[in-house]
């Protein structure tokens, strides 16, 4: 079926699945990073930036195209991190001013309002760049408004949209000498490819998304001693609230003191990101006519002196306890140093110990994600040769929520009672066959009977699906979020494919996700997050 307009609901929808991407590619974008300084974060940048327009547009739900782009747009603007981050927050941005009064676009508005949003992020820097994300960007809005001319399919136009981008990217080490001598192309412009290719995975005629999170590169071969992060070494950020000052009336007065300058954003709200020698003064100029919030400092040189010898750039380390394979390739992918994987036995003490005891930081969070696991890993605290913080999460897609809090935290880490706040927002059920006759919850269970587990409560159902459904309904899918199937147990992609695709079906305002988790205790663990 043809569609030929882009509604609100439909654009929140696809910046929730290109922020998917960007959080399964973000480990690859990092090992990109060579351009402006090579600080390797570009990839987690990007992902938080669109997590946060993401979290956003959420709010406004089946409201007009305007309205979710706008929210969309303004969620960038205050979560935007990094120069990738602050550039796309800024085509948002132009793209949101563009459809500010419309409920819908069709495929020439489209490409007319990615136009804009190209236009805004290059106003918003003082000396674009060819060869980066702007290069990427700029074709695809070209290709867009050219093959609008004669499509009238919203779904073929992206098609097109991402071939154009993916071309461009690839010209990229041709733009910029930097990326040819790394041999890599721009890590910006990748995330801006990963973003779309994911919004190309959401349609509608695949309204399941498949996912293997990769196997990052080799650091050692990209990062090159050549690459001088220089005098402006530290990346600074910043929200001015209540600014007294216009956006270009800052920037000017800020140009003298560093490079990669964007300020973004319009009273009484802005957005600073600068790549400067002394980042007080910087701060100290923007305070006089506002007020400071969501301040970064963080010293690229030694980020750059970290990545030389493979060293994590933050200051605290993670351990995870996870029951699979696949959730131990996802929480690594997603930030965890270390995962100790226990299939079919809690973990000993001294398995937790040595996994703490090898981290690289001084400082360790050690995820129990499971009640069970608690009590071994406290006993680590006292024992360990670094200090450790027992955070303990009742399961591992608690576990992941808590992962990305932490990569959020910047410097400083939220307490332990934040980020088990934090976890408990995240609703968690599984789904298993019984493995004896037995009364679980006041029902009785017969040997090899599909049921779930919510809870405390045990939901039996005739088949696995049924099972998942009802676990689904229960946990409140109807109502909207992101629904996650991590698949084990006995079963196998094609499984959860046909059952992501009839929950997919029956609850229209949910989205629906499968991973591979490898869990040998259950058939699926699920999650909902809203």
């Amino acid at each position: 079926m043809e569609v030929t307009a882009l509604d609100g609901r439909a654009f929140g929808k696809f910046v929730v699945a290109g922020t998917y991407f960007l959080r399964k590619y973000r480990g690859v974008l990092d090992d990109l990073n060579v351009f402006p300084v090579p600080d390797g974060d570009t990839g987690s940048n990007m992902y938080l930036t669109a997590r946060a327009a993401c979290a956003e547009a959420g709010k406004h739900r089946g409201e007009p195209l305007s309205a979710v782009a706008e929210a969309a747009a303004h969620g960038s603007l205050l979560g935007a991190r990094g120069n990738s981050g602050v550039i796309f927050s800024q085509m948002l941005r132009g793209f949101a001013h563009n459809v500010r009064h419309r409920p819908s676009v069709d495929c020439l508005d489209l490409a007319l309002a990615m136009r804009e949003g190209v236009g805004a992020a290059r106003a918003a820097l003082m000396k674009p760049v060819e060869g980066t994300i702007l290069s990427v960007a700029s074709a695809a809005a070209e290709a867009a408004f050219t093959l609008s001319e004669h499509e009238t399919d919203v779904l073929r136009l992206a098609n097109g949209i991402v071939r154009a981008a993916f071309d461009a990217l690839e010209r990229t080490p041709e733009q910029l000498p930097v990326l040819k001598e790394a041999g890599v192309v721009d890590s910006g412009g990748a995330g801006l490819v990963y973003f779309l290719e994911g919004i190309l995975r959401f349609l509608p005629d695949a309204k399941t998304r498949v996912t293997a999170f990769p196997r990052r590169p080799a650091r050692k071969r990209l990062f090159m001693l050549s690459a001088i992060v220089g005098g402006n070494k530290f990346c600074t950020e910043f929200v001015l609230e209540d600014a007294t000052i216009e956006n270009h009336e800052l920037r000017d007065l800020l140009a003298p003191y560093g490079d990669s300058l964007l300020v973004i954003g319009a009273a009484p709200t802005l957005k600073v990101h600068v790549h400067t020698g002394d980042p007080r003064e910087v701060q100290a100029i923007a305070a006089a006519r506002g007020r400071l919030t969501r301040e970064k400092v963080e010293d690229m040189e030694r980020q750059h002196t970290l990545l030389l010898i493979d060293r994590p750039s933050k200051p605290f380390s993670i351990v995870a306890v996870v029951p699979g394979e696949g959730f131990a390739q996802i929480v690594r992918e997603l930030g965890a140093e270390a995962a100790v994987v226990a299939f079919d036995a809690n973990p000993s003490v001294r398995e937790l110990l040595l996994a703490v005891n090898s981290s690289m930081a001084d400082r360790v969070y050690l995820l129990a994600n499971d009640p069970n696991v608690a009590l071994a890993a406290r006993v680590v605290v006292s024992i360990a040769e670094r200090e450790t913080i027992v955070i303990a999460t009742r399961d591992v897609p608690s576990g992941l929520a808590v992962i990305l809090e932490l990569a959020n935290a910047g410097e400083s880490p939220p307490v332990s009672e934040d980020l088990l706040a934090c976890a408990a927002r995240v609703l968690v059920a599984d789904v298993f066959f019984a493995g004896k006759d037995s009364q679980l919850g006041g029902l009785a269970l017969k040997r090899g009977a599909p049921a779930a587990s919510l809870g405390g409560r045990v939901l039996p159902a005739p088949t696995i699906s049924e099972a998942v459904e009802a676990a689904a309904r229960e946990m409140g899918a109807a109502e909207g979020g992101l629904l996650t199937l991590y698949y084990g147990g006995a079963q196998k992609e094609r499984d959860a494919r046909q059952i992501t695709a009839k929950l997919a079906e029956n609850f229209d305002g949910v989205d629906v996700q499968y991973y591979y988790g490898g869990q040998r205790a259950s058939e699926y663990v699920i999650s909902l997050e809203r």
